[in-house]
């Protein structure tokens, strides 16, 4: 299990969960929940529905749940036709619609790990493009490693847009963070929203002073800046 998502539902945290035979499509997303966040209270919420295989154009990992509109809403999705997104019932366990598609890239990068987070008028979805692991055994050409970017839209059920008004489900996508000084290929993020900070944005990297290795990489954060209506590390 892997990709974990926790939202407060009503009474309960409920934990959103990837199960998955890495490199392929047979994945699927589990959901937990607990009403204390404590080891040994979580227990099995129910079948999400939420599967994939060969058949259909997404990967059923990397779950995030939005609430919006009175209702719920499950983004996903990695490689393959890019991020998705599913209605849920309430209580938001089970899919209760078809996955349709918010964000996909065409130039054979791999799109992944959607995070939808809302402020002021706006919805933003926060996205990894590029290569994620592995760079100590082979190390991506200069701009094609990790690196983190958004779309906007009035709605978080689609139409998102990046800042040049590309559509977002046609390579569309600003970059918020990427490789620079020793920080190397920033991804997997989410967004946390500090009473103090304001919002955070949170990310694994690998950091080049201590080794390219996934059991190197460290837990970083910047605030952002929303004042020109994108969001600014």
């Amino acid at each position: 299990m892997h990709a974990p998502d926790v939202a407060k539902v009503g009474d309960f945290y409920y934990l959103y969960y990837s199960v998955s035979s890495f490199g392929t499509q047979n994945s699927a997303i589990g959901a937990a929940r607990s009403k204390s966040l404590d080891v040994g209270t979580w227990e099995d919420a129910g079948s999400t529905s939420i599967t994939s295989d060969s058949k259909k154009p997404y990967n059923a990992i990397d779950p995030n749940l939005i609430a919006a509109d009175g209702g719920y809403y499950l983004t996903f999705g990695s490689y393959w036709q890019g991020i998705f997104q599913t209605h849920m019932r309430d209580p938001p366990v089970l899919s209760s619609s078809d996955p349709v598609q918010i964000g996909f890239t065409s130039n054979y990068e791999v799109l992944e790990g959607p995070f939808i987070f809302k402020h002021g008028e706006f919805y933003y979805l926060f996205m990894s493009k590029g290569k994620c692991c592995g760079y100590d055994k082979s190390k991506p050409a200069a701009g094609k490693e990790y690196r983190i970017l958004v779309c906007r839209s009035s709605k978080a059920t689609g139409g998102f847009v990046d800042k040049e008004g590309v559509d977002c489900t046609k390579n569309g996508g600003t970059v918020v963070l990427e490789s620079h000084d020793n920080i190397y290929g920033p991804g997997g993020q989410g967004v946390y929203d500090d009473p103090k900070h304001g919002p955070i944005l949170y990310y694994h990297y690998v950091d080049t002073k201590v080794g390219y290795a996934d059991g190197d990489k460290r837990f970083g954060w910047n605030t952002m800046d929303f004042a020109s209506g994108w969001p600014v590390v």
